[in-house]
This record gives structure tokens, C-alpha cells and sequence, in this order.
């Protein structure tokens, strides 16, 4: 049975959205200014609004806290990321252990 599911998050950056749509391998599509649908994988058809950062989606697609994980680690990182390079900060590498972390390394001058 379907079930309609909405998730509270802090995705609200645009750009940092659609590269964690991006990390994570899913195409989506842009509705306005304002939403992001995605469009494949385990998250397609959920709705990213980017002004409460509000997910919606249906269970028959695989929204679930999985599917949404991996969403919100790319987000994380491209966050990082952003934040990083403001700060001057270059990353050098990315590493995925075993357990599912990732590791960013940087260089230090």
C-alpha cells in the first residue's frame, strides 16, 4: 500500500541540492525557483521544496530513510565542500570506508 511521506530537512540551497542529486547518481527536474523533482532511482517522483526544505514522496517509490540518507550525506558534503573552498580550503580527495563514511582530505599549506 502506498504511503505518502514527508521529511522535514535543511535542503534549501539550490545549487548544493542539485549537486547532491548529482553525487548520488539521480536526474531530476526543476519545477519554478522553488522545487526539485526528482526523477529516478529510489527517491523518484519526491519533491525537494527548497524554500522549507520539505521532501515529499511516495513509499511505492522507495522513499524511505535509506533513500533519503543518501540524499542527505551528498548534501552534507557539497555543503562541505562549499564551505571549504570559501574558507580557501582545496579538497584533494574523497574516500568511501567501508561502513559508509566518507572522507574528505584536504591539503594543508
Amino acid at each position: 500500500m502506498s504511503h505518502r511521506v514527508t521529511t522535514q530537512t535543511e535542503i534549501k540551497d539550490k545549487t548544493l541540492a542539485i549537486q547532491a542529486i548529482k553525487g548520488a547518481k539521480l536526474q531530476y527536474r526543476e519545477v519554478g525557483n522553488d522545487q526539485l523533482v526528482i526523477t529516478s532511482g529510489g527517491m523518484n517522483n519526491a519533491t525537494i521544496d527548497l524554500r522549507t526544505g520539505v521532501i515529499s514522496g511516495d513509499s511505492d517509490y522507495g522513499h524511505d530513510k535509506e533513500n533519503l540518507g543518501v540524499l542527505r550525506q551528498h548534501y552534507s558534503e557539497a555543503k562541505f565542500r562549499a564551505e571549504s573552498l570559501k574558507n580557501g580550503v582545496s579538497i584533494e580527495s574523497r574516500v568511501v570506508e567501508k561502513n559508509g563514511d566518507v572522507v574528505l582530505m584536504w591539503a594543508t599549506g
